[in-house]
């Protein structure tokens, strides 16, 4: 009689492990797991088309970004250096060269990121030798490659920080980012606010489905006292790989409207757009 008791408490103990381990196996915990050593590669493609003053623009883009990491300065962080490798427009790039810009910053397993810098300039030096330059040209132009660089910036660091707690299909979390470029003293400055909504729709093979929401908040202030609002939505999808530790697909449409208001030679306006943005991670 006591030997089949025992025998009934270990069957029990060995159902409740069982039906714990099968909760436990039902939520996943996000990391990103670089590793020192790795090198990744972003290709960002774009596709967008605005309508404004009853005229549309279509154009399309695509870049390569290379990130290689190093050891962090404490466990569970890792140094991130990045560089532009490739630009490529369906319109002429204006003179920028993005590959002279680099990007390092410290990221934890979590997304958040500390120390971002970059150094290079985007636009060729200044001819200074064409005649008299108007008042404040000069930093004016310095002004634009600084917004540039700070734009990309942005774009090379997408990585949205990760919950801390487990997810489950139909959990979602939030990933919030504030972006800031410009000088209020020079007249051009821009100020930026999203949110973004990650659902977990599934996990097949050790890859994570996820469905995104988007919106965006953008306020523009520009020289001689013209200003822009935009509003944008969006929603898509993403993929993020639980053993590499990374996302390895994120697509987003998007449509933006804009106000402009006391822009030089344009007054107030509207700007429509609709975008598709991809973004596509690969290890090397």
């Amino acid at each position: 009689m006591k030997r089949q008791w025992i025998v009934s408490v270990l069957m029990g103990v060995a159902a409740l492990c069982l039906s714990g381990t099968t909760a436990l196996g039902g939520s996943y915990r996000l990391q990103y797991k670089m590793a020192p050593g790795q090198v990744w590669i972003a290709t960002i493609s774009t596709q967008s088309e605005s309508t404004m003053m009853g005229q549309k623009n279509v154009n399309q883009s695509k870049s390569m970004i290379e990130y290689r990491i190093s050891k962090g300065p404490k466990e569970g962080w890792i140094n991130l250096s990045a560089r532009i490798k490739s630009q490529g427009a369906s319109k002429e790039s204006g003179g920028m060269d993005l590959s002279k810009l680099l990007f390092t910053a410290e990221m934890h397993q979590s997304g958040e990121l500390r120390n971002i810098r970059y150094s290079g300039s985007v636009l060729p030096p200044m001819d200074k030798d064409t005649g008299e330059m108007p008042a404040g040209m000069e930093a004016m132009y310095e002004q634009s490659s600084k917004m540039i660089a700070e734009a990309w910036e942005n774009a090379v660091f997408w990585f949205p920080e990760l919950p801390e707690e487990p997810l489950q299909p139909g959990y979602e979390f939030e990933a919030n980012h504030k972006m800031g470029m410009g000088n209020e003293s020079m007249g051009m400055q821009m100020q930026s606010v999203s949110k973004q909504i990650f659902i977990l729709d599934e996990v097949s093979e050790g890859l994570a489905y996820f469905s995104v929401k988007e919106r965006t908040v953008t306020k523009s202030d520009a020289p001689m006292g013209g200003k822009s609002d935009t509003k944008t939505a969006g929603k898509g999808d993403a993929v993020f790989d639980l053993r590499e530790g990374i996302w390895t697909d994120l697509t987003m449409k998007s449509r933006s409207k804009v106000e402009f208001g006391n822009m030089p030679g344009m007054g107030k306006a509207s700007q429509e757009l609709n975008q598709i943005s991809k973004y596509r991670m690969e290890k090397r």
